[in-house]
């Protein structure tokens, strides 16, 4: 019984972490993660102004 719940959990975790994967590669941004601005001393670095 113990195992079988485990795997069921298994396949619906699996299931959910791909559907966040998809969407996370397709967007610009990660929408779970708080990304701060990066400061404007980083801009000489950047090859593309």
């Amino acid at each position: 019984m113990k195992k079988q719940v485990t795997k069921s959990m298994a396949k619906g975790i699996k299931a959910a972490l791909d559907i966040v994967l998809r969407t996370e590669a397709n967007s610009a941004s990660c929408g779970l993660m708080y990304q701060p601005r990066a400061p404007k001393e980083l801009m000489k670095y950047r090859r593309k102004r």
